[in-house]
Parts: structure tokens; C-alpha cells; sequence
């Protein structure tokens, strides 16, 4: 494997065991103590409008093209 196969697959891996520990480091938090049972809702919903309003300030392309010779 060379170039981007190399990094996503690395990257995916290191991914995965980052996540692993988020995951287990966070399991024994009672989310409650934070954020109350009626504001999940809210808090996805502001994510979601964030991630419209940043795309629409954004003057790039969605993901990475490759750039032409020309």
C-alpha cells in the first residue's frame, strides 16, 4: 500500500483506538449531571445547524479534489 491507502488505513486504525478509549473513559459519566434528558434534542439540532451554516460560508469545494495540469 502507498500514498493515501497507507494514511487512511493507518489513520482508521488510530481512529478506531482513540474511539475505543473515548468510549471507555466516558461510559461510567452520568450525563445527566451535564446536560438534562430534554436538551439532547436541542443539542443535536444546534450541531446540524451549525454544520449547514458552516457549508454555506464556505467558498471551497465538499471533500478534496485533485487539481487539474492545466
Amino acid at each position: 500500500m502507498t500514498g493515501w491507502k497507507t494514511l487512511i488505513f493507518n489513520g482508521a486504525v488510530g481512529l478506531i483506538v482513540i474511539l475505543k478509549e473515548l468510549l471507555t473513559y466516558t461510559a461510567g459519566v452520568d450525563w445527566s449531571d451535564f446536560l438534562p434528558p430534554q436538551s439532547a434534542e436541542m443539542v443535536v439540532l444546534g450541531v446540524g445547524v451549525a454544520n449547514i451554516l458552516l457549508r454555506h460560508v464556505t467558498v471551497g469545494p465538499a471533500g478534496w479534489k485533485a487539481r487539474s495540469a492545466g
